[in-house]
């Protein structure tokens, strides 16, 4: 009986840390933190003990995510995109996760983390637009990028909520098996 009550709190820990991902915090280095601290807490011989291969796999996995969330929201500037305009898709990706994560949260938590990541995306593309249209590009040009930062910033923050995700069932697995 204690063993399923400390599986059931290391996976209500990793999942609680995963919404911290979904809000463009580190929560996949969280979920590794709670891992490494959880495995830590148990000796070698004990069935909840989670191995270094595990905990090294994690933090491959969380490095994975960073990495995609960077490249593919930077995506816009390798299209030729400007700096003034990833400054303000960044900006913009801050202030439209706030606005749509407070919009949609009418529908409770599934509306909120959808609106957090869709908001986040529009929010970027329409800061690249602005940041683009100021640095003198034409309309059509400040659209494209736009778009390229929308899709950039949300295949990058899905991938990375998918990392999360992976990362706690592998954890919990690891130590229910």
């Amino acid at each position: 009986m204690i063993t399923v009550l400390w599986i059931l709190l290391l996976f209500v820990l990793l999942a609680g840390s995963a919404c911290f991902t979904v809000m463009a915090l580190p929560g996949n280095w969280l979920i590794l933190v709670i891992t490494f601290l959880f495995s830590m807490h148990f000796p070698v011989t004990s069935p909840l003990y989670i191995g270094w291969g595990v905990l090294i796999t994690m933090g491959v996995l969380a490095t994975l995510g960073e990495v995609l969330e960077f490249f593919l929201g930077a995506a816009s500037l390798a299209k030729g995109g400007s700096k003034r305009g990833a400054f303000w898709a960044l900006v913009g990706s801050i202030l439209g996760s706030i606005a749509g994560g407070a919009v949609l949260s009418v529908v409770p938590v599934l509306g909120t983390a959808v609106g957090l990541v869709l908001g986040a995306a529009l929010g970027a593309m329409a800061g690249a637009v602005l940041g683009e249209r100021s640095s003198g590009k034409d309309s059509e040009e400040s659209m494209r990028l736009g778009k390229v930062a929308f899709w950039g910033r949300l295949l990058g923050s899905v991938s990375k909520i998918v990392i999360a995700g992976l990362m706690v069932a592998l954890a919990t697995l690891a130590a229910i098996f």
